[in-house]
């Protein structure tokens, strides 16, 4: 670990030195679809490794900081049946690498299912990660809401009909409970992405709605809530053995026109933007404690490490409305941790890891929780991939620059993190870049990112101009001569 860097997370953790070390007792091997999601504990442990199953342009970067082996470089054919992480635990390929180590180790996971828990189990694999329990009652939105109203929090209005119910009812019947538009989402039964969330302000919205959710039998509750024009944003929270530290309040990005590049707007998270806060003090002390009694009713359940949560912001009654959480590393992350990283603070990841592996060595909660709050010029926004069938272009992960007079975007060199930027007109091209040649799947909300050192939103619907033209020509260029194959890919990226 950097020298310069451990003296400074040492002032917030005397024994540092010794936490690091009992942290390393075994190999930390990070097990997952892509590798940057999982970087940050690279740079400040020797022994952790990442086992990735997607082969991207990454690899070539990531590897100058971090030990990465990769299933579609040996596999290919091995790697393609992967959609998650079970299938990655249950990979010969994979399982002969475990039984190669010749030291001891412990799997890391990002998030597990009873099924993931009961081949960890099967196969006496020691592993880091929260069991399905201690987080069952907050995964569903239905479920959440109520648990929000239980612990006396603010919550947004919601109307729960069965399915049944709801699909009998017409636009202008649900229309009438609020006299306005409305937001419809399953209750007892996630699904992400696009079909997550339907934004309902007409006919067509709700024809829509009404043809997808007709077709879904697999669930049997919906929740209908009035629609906010406001802010989305969301913190992240973190259990530890001394209470709940949280982050600064961050503004998420939603259905960003120019990433979505025709795609529906039906509520599809895209990335964050830190230099965008457009609440009071207040709000973001607000939404604090509501992650703080979040988290520790997730505690009580045994959970430990990481979460989130996502809000809704009305700017014209300033109140703030918890909407669902996330029990497990969020889209946030990474990039939330390497700004906190280079103001100095220790990163979520390494409370989450000591919360894990029951390191209860003392530090200054309070300034570590003040110092998480500290903002930096710093946005992600990812491309959406319908109508990328196959990478025909030739793309390094790494700094690119744009010109805005001659709308030129040029590759500047390799770069994976914050530090790497020399200016603000310099971004980011990370997280899963496709190799020239890889096909794309197209069941995925997004397949790689791009990463700017400066605020590019002017809501959470909308972003800078310039910006809007850099994700333009790129999207453009990427959809060029694409020809759709006759059978969907189920290939991953992300």
């Amino acid at each position: 670990m950097n020298r310069i860097l451990f003296e400074k997370w040492q002032r917030y953790i005397p024994d540092l030195g010794a936490v690091l070390n009992a942290m390393q007792e075994k190999t930390i091997i990070a097990v997952g679809v892509a590798p940057y999601p999982r970087i940050i504990p690279s740079l400040f442990l020797d022994r952790y490794v990442i086992y990735s199953a997607k082969d991207a342009t990454d690899l070539d970067v990531l590897r100058r900081s971090a030990t990465i082996f990769c299933l579609e470089e040996r596999d290919p054919k091995a790697a393609s049946k992967v959609h998650a992480t079970s299938y990655l635990l249950n990979n010969y390929a994979f399982n002969s690498f475990l039984n190669s180590r010749r030291e001891p180790f412990r799997l890391m996971l990002q998030q597990t299912t009873n099924n993931i828990i009961e081949i960890l189990e099967k196969k006496g694999w020691d592993w880091i990660g929260n069991r399905p329990e201690t987080f069952a009652d907050v995964v569903l939105k239905g479920d959440f809401r109520d648990l929000v109203k239980s612990l006396g929090l603010r919550s947004i209005p919601d109307w729960r009909l069965s399915r049944e119910d709801f699909l009998k009812m017409s636009f202008d019947e649900l229309f009438a409970k609020w006299q306005r538009a409305f937001v419809v989402q399953r209750a007892d039964f996630e699904v992400g992405g696009e079909l997550g969330t339907f934004f309902i302000h007409n006919k067509d919205n709700w024809k829509a709605c009404h043809e997808i959710l007709s077709k879904d039998e697999c669930f049997t509750k919906v929740t209908i809530s009035p629609f906010i024009k406001g802010v989305s944003p969301s913190m992240l929270g973190c259990v530890t053995h001394q209470g709940i530290l949280s982050s600064t309040l961050q503004s998420q990005l939603i259905d960003i026109p120019e990433a979505l590049h025709g795609q529906m707007p039906t509520g599809v998270f895209l990335g964050h933007d830190w230099g965008y806060s457009e609440w009071p003090p207040e709000v973001e002390e607000e939404a604090k404690r509501m992650v703080e009694a979040i988290g520790y009713h997730l505690a009580s359940k045994g959970f430990r490490g990481v979460f989130g949560i996502d809000f809704l912001y009305d700017p014209t009654t300033h109140e703030i409305f918890p909407l669902e959480c996330n029990p497990r590393f969020t889209g946030a992350l990474p990039m939330y941790s390497l700004m906190s990283m280079a103001n100095g603070v220790p990163p979520l990841e390494l409370f989450h890891l000591m919360s894990h592996l029951g390191i209860q060595a003392p530090f200054d909660f309070e300034s570590v929780n003040r110092d998480l709050k500290k903002r930096l010029p710093l946005a992600h926004i990812s491309l959406t991939p319908k109508g990328i069938y196959e990478m025909k272009l030739d793309l390094a992960a790494g700094i690119y620059s744009f010109d805005p007079i001659t709308k030129e975007i040029k590759y500047e060199r390799p770069g994976a993190f914050y530090w790497d930027f020399k200016n603000d007109h310099e971004f980011l091209l990370i997280d899963s870049v496709p190799r020239r040649g890889s096909r794309v799947a197209q069941n995925v909300p997004g397949f790689c990112k791009l990463v700017f050192p400066r605020r590019i939103a002017t809501s959470s619907f909308a972003i800078d101009p310039e910006i809007g033209e850099v994700i333009t020509k790129l999207s453009a260029a990427l959809r060029k001569d694409q020809v759709k194959p006759e059978q969907p890919s189920t290939t991953r990226t992300g």
